[in-house]
């Protein structure tokens, strides 16, 4: 399965149980790549699979890897995709935390300290 294969699978997977959190990370993804077509030129097409490690770190290079990355580490605000949290991020997050207690929850697994911090002041 290539990196671009991996993280429609995942996208797919997080909409069966939570549509709402899919078409977050989907918009921010979608932003993601406008800004570098805009930027760089790069069409969603010419996006590669995997770049140099180095800079997909330094977050200087687009690559389905690290699209994937950014899910699979419950990126909610999409750091690793040099996203900062926003106002309506952090209403959204809050809806969802809401909306999708039995996913979204105290006891959700997140490397995202931001993200743990709103979730344990929302979940007590």
């Amino acid at each position: 399965m290539s990196w671009q294969e991996y993280t429609v699978f995942l996208l797919e997977s997080i909409g069966i149980y939570n549509r709402d959190l899919m078409l977050h990370y989907y918009r921010k993804i979608k932003k993601f790549m406008i800004w570098h077509k805009n930027k760089y030129g790069i069409e969603m097409k010419d996006i590669p699979d995997i770049a140099d490690n180095k800079l997909e770190n330094q977050k200087k290079a687009i690559s389905w890897r690290r699209i994937a990355r950014a899910i699979e580490k419950n990126d909610f605000y999409m750091r690793r995709l040099s996203f900062g949290q926003t106002k309506n991020d952090d209403k959204e997050l809050l809806e969802l935390i809401h909306k999708w207690d039995n996913l979204l929850n105290k006891k959700t697994k997140t490397d995202d300290k931001v993200l743990r911090k709103i979730i344990q002041e929302m979940c007590g």
